[in-house]
């Protein structure tokens, strides 16, 4: 079965070429439906192993090919940039408030009057699972065969997509993913379940790894270390990658489970080889320069991105010199749609959940939002994150704050040096520049305003300042440490998602235009709807069973306990203003 998996796949690309696809954007994707090609009732279990059962060196290859899915980026091809778009780029970038989806149709896949528009076909589900059809062997055959640590490299790469996938949908087949069961119905698990067999798997992995230390030139039978990817052949940054997971997992159940939360949190912190920090050289990342990153050919080539306002707003009131290193600015007039006023050259995001009918972005000298705000050259080829060094010692910043055992570290410290690294590794490496933002004790009166369709202007919300005070309040303190960490963790969508949902920092932009059934803009998409298709049908009872809660995108995942209250009403908007509550 599963070698006939693989060949109805090379059958598809194909057929995909043959069409177009690589040239065109937003096209469908092929599979409704994680692996299943036809009819549920068709599937069996049939010899799932394959050569890599027995093969030690199929197996390694196996892995090898496993390893780039735990996010579609681009390598080795120019169809990756489609797969990202339909798992992280037409929703997730969206709700981070990174990048706004600027089509309102595309050659494939329906109509988006906006992106907050359910269902479509850009929403639904994972809609890949080579991550583990390519590790299944890896999981149940390494250890028989001498090399039980690419075992615990295919527990890390499955925990790492794993505990995503939770966050975006609530629930998974988890189990029946990793054993490839196709015997439909598969069952939905519980997220709360899903992620502690994560904690075991990543235990183990940890355990493993520093028992066996693999070389690197073993490391590089699975690793391509051409592109300097992942532990660029050093088993030890595998350790911190399993660490890190464990520290952020950690860190998002808090409200759930604290002392649970606590105890991982600390155990990841405090192992001897410990988690990512600005002690190492680089983050766990695609680094490259022949193939540009996924956010700079979906803006500069396909034209299907621009900057959110959310972020440009953000940057905007914290005086941030990346704003103008990471962004264009408008190198064509921009005229308002009504009174045909030109706009000042500057850095413009688009709002989220504006109604795009009508208003396909094309190039930069289209009118519209075409000369609204890309990556510029020089950030063609940012590395492509998996974990980013910045997101650790905010973590730990607000594990200090919290309390926990940080190594003597305060928060103030690890604060400071997640902003430090943040300029460092884009380029800025002033230190009076640096010095100069983390003394501001005022964020810059700034509003958001759209010179294309004044329709959707709002007043900026980020009000905290970047300079550290020891007397203020936690959630003070928190905020500051969220909004500073969703800078420094720029282009990392889904962990900026999760934390705003977690602890409604920073203040995001409610959507102009919402369709999600039991979405309140201002608490805004909660986890992502599963629609039901033909090839999922049998499975929706257990999933709902599983989340507790309707299959809506206004349902929360597990860790996320509602603590929020709301406060006075918000001019912009219909809804009351969230008031966060942390601690």
């Amino acid at each position: 079965m599963r070698k006939t998996i693989y060949s109805i796949g090379f059958l598809i690309l194909e057929s995909v070429l043959s069409i177009g696809l690589f040239t065109a954007c937003g096209d469908q994707f092929q599979e409704e439906y994680p692996w299943m090609i036809g009819r549920q009732e068709d599937m069996d279990n049939t010899n799932e192993e394959g050569a890599g059962a027995t093969d030690i060196n199929v197996l390694e290859q196996e892995l090898r090919g496993a390893i780039p899915y735990m996010i579609s980026y681009t390598k080795g091809g120019s169809w990756m940039p489609h797969a990202y778009q339909y798992q992280r780029s037409n929703n997730i970038d969206n709700y981070a408030g990174y990048w706004t989806t600027t089509k309102g149709t595309f050659a494939f896949g329906g109509a988006l009057p906006t992106l907050y528009t359910y269902p479509n076909d850009y929403l639904g589900g994972p809609m890949d699972n080579t991550i583990f059809t390519q590790s299944y062997n890896a999981i149940h055959h390494a250890a028989e065969l001498g090399k039980p640590e690419w075992r615990a490299v295919a527990l890390i790469i499955q925990a790492y997509q794993g505990h995503e996938i939770v966050d975006f949908y609530g629930a998974a087949p988890f189990t029946d993913w990793r054993n490839l069961e196709r015997n439909p119905p598969l069952t939905y698990e519980r997220g709360e379940d899903i992620y502690m067999q994560i904690f075991e798997d990543l235990d183990e992995a940890i355990r493993i790894l520093k028992e066996r230390q693999p070389s690197r030139d073993e490391i590089a039978k699975i690793e391509d270390l051409t592109i300097r990817t992942l532990s660029d052949g050093d088993w030890r940054m595998w350790v911190k990658f399993a660490n890190s997971i464990k520290m952020r997992m950690a860190m998002n159940i808090v409200k759930y489970d604290a002392g649970t939360a606590q105890q991982k949190f600390e155990q990841a912190v405090n192992d001897d080889i410990g988690v990512l920090s600005e002690v190492d050289a680089r983050d766990i990342a695609y680094y490259q320069n022949q193939n540009a990153c996924v956010w700079y050919v979906l803006g500069n080539s396909w034209n299907d991105i621009r900057l959110c306002a959310s972020l440009e707003n953000i940057l905007k009131r914290c005086n941030h010199p990346l704003l103008t290193r990471w962004f264009d600015t408008n190198a064509y007039s921009i005229t308002d749609k009504s009174s045909g006023i030109a706009a000042p050259i500057d850095v413009y995001g688009v709002r989220a959940g504006i109604n795009m009918r009508n208003n396909n972005t094309t190039g930069k000298d289209k009118g519209g939002y075409g000369p609204f705000s890309t990556l510029t050259g020089e950030f063609q080829y940012m590395h492509q994150p998996f974990f980013k060094r910045t997101e650790s010692l905010f973590l730990m910043a607000e594990g200090a704050l919290r309390r926990w055992n940080t190594k003597g570290r305060t928060a103030q410290e690890l604060y400071e040096a997640g902003i430090r690294l943040c300029f460092q590794e884009n380029g800025i490496t002033d230190e009076s520049v640096i010095n100069q933002y983390l003394s501001q004790t005022e964020v810059n009166d700034v509003d958001y305003v759209d010179p294309y369709n004044g329709e959707n202007n709002i007043a900026g919300r980020v009000n905290v300042c970047v300079k550290w005070n020891e007397s203020d309040d936690n959630e003070t303190k928190l905020e500051k440490i969220i909004t500073q960490k969703y800078i420094a963790n720029f282009p990392m969508s889904a962990e900026a998602w999760t934390t705003f949902r977690r602890t409604g920092y920073p203040r995001l932009f409610p959507v102009k235009v919402n369709g999600f059934e039991g979405v309140d803009t201002e608490l805004q998409v909660r986890r992502i709807p599963i629609v039901e298709t033909t090839n999922n049908v049998l499975e929706m009872a257990s999933l709902v069973q599983a989340l507790g809660q309707p299959n809506n995108g206004g349902s929360r995942v597990f860790w996320d306990v509602a603590t929020e209250t709301r406060g006075e009403q918000s001019p912009d908007n219909e809804y009351l203003l969230v008031v966060p509550h942390n601690f």
